[in-house]
């Protein structure tokens, strides 16, 4: 009997709640291989555990020990190749254990994981197959995200031309990409679509859950809430419309703020609040809503994004309103499935949900079977399974003259990594060494004044409070 082939998916995050990673490993077991993830934790000690059936592993999280130094403080003060180089350490010795027969590397900091898991199989001889899958227009990012910029950037330069193949989110990103790198081939989109199969007409719904009648006009918010994605605006809009009842399927205290601000503005009963719900609930729960709503704001990344919520709206057949962003305004309009408005205008927001309900016969009608198979998670699992075949059929020998250049690549890494975590920490070594001689000559001094005074009780507890005052500043600052 054949030993099954072996899909090694790694991520830099606790996996936990990431559909697209777990649907993804989730689509190599059901063609028939063998599939694990590895991500990281904040645990001091390595998990190994399943989620939703796919055995994971997680290593140690690098950042903890860069904290310990104060090395990864605000996203001002972060250098991502330190927390790339530290994993690299503990993760490429745990992916070579699993041998894997196809690598599949996930999100921007995952490439560089990826690239040089692959140059370590390539040091043993071992040609595996490396596919990677891009989940954001990095060039795009803004905010804390922004902090990775740079670097993932140059890794994008230097590693997506040596994957053997390329999976993104939307198709946008897949020609910003091809572009920008001058890439052999396009990448192939693969949507964070819903399982069509999850779907149950009897299950759990959002309508009665609220308790609320089928008469009142619901509307539907799905996933993390924030301000980048129009959260602020909806909620106006909501309260400029008599009747309309808003629901945030999300949690944290962002969400918990707009709550309360519905509340302070007389609202509150028609802004409501449930918990985060397992992926392959979401379409089910939110069947009974009236409409479903997502309104990022316009910055580089959101133009090319077709989020998860806007296919979980379509699976569940709700008309969908979205902010004018690219990606998601010429989905929505060129189907004729909802309505479309200025990104952070509240009125605007209104009048679309207003025409959303108004319509929402016409729009549902368009909701076609056809056009949910398309855009379901059977679909794009096909896709995965069909290059998954393709890469593991195809098997490579690796040359000499491969072998060698990937150890010279590994070393140049590990050089890298040490001498900038050297250099790291003897800075911090230095200015440690500067605080303790401001303290050291103060200690000096009290105890000069401790011995003229002779060793009296008083001056012994004098100087020792001093002393130990002063060290415990030292501990404090690292």
């Amino acid at each position: 009997m054949s030993r099954q082939p072996h899909v090694v998916s790694i991520v830099m995050n606790g996996v936990e709640g990431d559909s697209r990673v777990i649907k993804t490993a989730q689509a190599a077991m059901n063609a028939g291989y063998r599939a694990t993830i590895v991500g990281v934790t904040f645990a001091p000690d390595t998990v190994r555990r399943e989620i939703e059936g796919v055995p994971v592993v997680l290593l140690p999280h690098f950042a903890t020990e860069l904290m310990k130094f104060g090395l990864w403080g605000g996203s001002s003060e972060r250098d991502p190749r330190l927390l790339i180089g530290g994993h690299l350490q503990v993760m490429i010795p745990e992916i070579v254990r699993l041998a894997p027969d196809l690598l599949h590397s996930h999100d921007m900091i995952g490439l560089k994981l990826g690239a040089a898991a692959a140059q370590v199989m390539a040091m043993s001889g071992r040609s595996v197959p490396w596919i990677h899958d891009v989940h954001e227009f990095v060039a795009g990012l803004t905010g804390e995200a922004a902090s990775y910029m740079p670097a993932c950037l140059g890794y994008e330069r230097e590693y997506l031309h040596k994957a053997d193949y390329l999976f993104t989110v939307s198709e946008p990103l897949a020609d910003e990409l091809e572009q920008r790198y001058v890439l052999p081939s396009r990448p192939t989109v693969t949507y964070n679509a819903p399982n069509k199969g999850t779907f149950d007409e009897a299950g759990a719904d959002i309508r009665s859950t609220l308790g609320l009648a089928s008469d009142l006009p619901l509307v539907a918010y799905v996933g993390r809430a924030t301000r980048l994605r129009g959260c602020d605006a909806i909620l106006d809009a909501i309260m400029k419309l008599d009747g309309v009842h808003l629901c945030f399927v999300s949690q944290g205290s962002y969400v918990e703020g707009l709550k309360a601000k519905a509340a302070k503005a007389g609202f509150g009963d028609r802004v409501h609040l449930l918990p985060y719900l397992p992926s392959h609930q979401v379409t089910t729960f939110i069947r009974t809503a009236d409409v479903g709503i997502h309104g990022l704001v316009h910055y580089p990344n959101g133009e090319v994004a077709m989020p998860n919520k806007m296919f979980e709206y379509l699976h569940a057949k709700l008309p969908i309103v979205v902010s004018d962003v690219a990606a998601m305004k010429q989905f929505v309009e060129s189907n004729n499935i909802g309505t479309t408005f200025i990104a952070q205008d509240a009125d605007s927001c209104a009048v679309a949900i207003r025409q959303a309900l108004d319509g929402a016969g016409r729009f549902r009608s368009n909701i076609t079977d056809e056009l949910i198979d398309e855009y379901s998670w059977e679909a794009q699992e096909r896709k995965i399974q069909n290059v998954y075949r393709d890469l593991l059929g195809a098997p490579k020998t690796v040359t000499l003259a491969a072998r060698d250049n990937a150890a010279i690549a590994q070393r140049l890494d590990e050089i890298e990594f040490e001498a900038r975590y050297g250099r790291c920490l003897a800075q911090i070594n230095f200015k440690t060494g500067i605080r303790l001689n401001s303290i050291l000559g103060p200690v000096f001094a009290e105890r000069v004044r401790f011995l003229r005074e002779k060793t009296s009780e008083e001056g012994i507890l004098r100087t020792a409070r001093f002393v130990g005052s002063r060290l415990l500043k030292v501990v404090k600052r690292g």
